[in-house]
């Protein structure tokens, strides 16, 4: 009987988590586009670029130990031959027990994303972080044109919200 009473609690808290996701449209603290150091390789306007939206909402008195853990992360994605493009991120509280945290990251493959999620800071991060913060994400297709200006909020804040409004092509999780 308490098991089943555990895994109803735990199944009402994942809808709630992903009608949190789903319903949220926020676009606030959000840092300009970046580029890695020492970017030269070009952008076809036209290819699709892999690119993926994390969001993750925990306890507010998690986020010191979120923000220790991803100031590494942020090191290991800008480092070269990460094979990122580009990327923003934002944190917004919304109460006391709704800290939230997305980043949204463009890849020059879908590997190098693969390979950056499965490594070092990264993986140290989800492992320590696994049952403090509910995760949600979006794997999306972004055409070279529609990447935002680096450096510039207004062109960042419409291409976040293309990707929250679902614009652009779902890119399946591969198996």
């Amino acid at each position: 009987m308490v098991s089943m009473f555990s895994q109803d609690k735990t199944a009402t808290r994942q809808a709630i988590v992903t009608a949190m996701h789903k319903g949220d449209q926020y676009i606030g603290l959000l840092k300009p586009w970046t580029l890695p150091p020492n970017t030269q390789t070009p952008i076809d306007k036209e290819k699709e670029y892999f690119t993926v939206a994390t969001w993750g909402t925990m306890h507010t008195a998690r986020a010191f130990k979120f923000a220790r853990l991803t100031s590494a992360i942020g090191e290991q994605l800008h480092s070269e031959g990460s094979g990122l493009i580009g990327e923003t991120r934002q944190v917004s509280t919304w109460g006391f027990s709704d800290f939230r945290a997305e980043t949204f990251t463009v890849w020059h493959e879908r590997e190098h994303m693969a390979a950056f999620y499965q490594s070092g800071a990264h993986r140290r991060a989800m492992t320590e972080m696994k049952e403090d913060v509910s995760f949600r994400v979006r794997r999306v297709w972004v055409k070279g044109s529609d990447l935002p200006t680096p450096g510039d909020s207004t062109s960042t804040k419409a291409f976040v919200s293309r990707i929250k409004n679902g614009d652009f092509p779902e890119a399946v999780k591969k198996a």
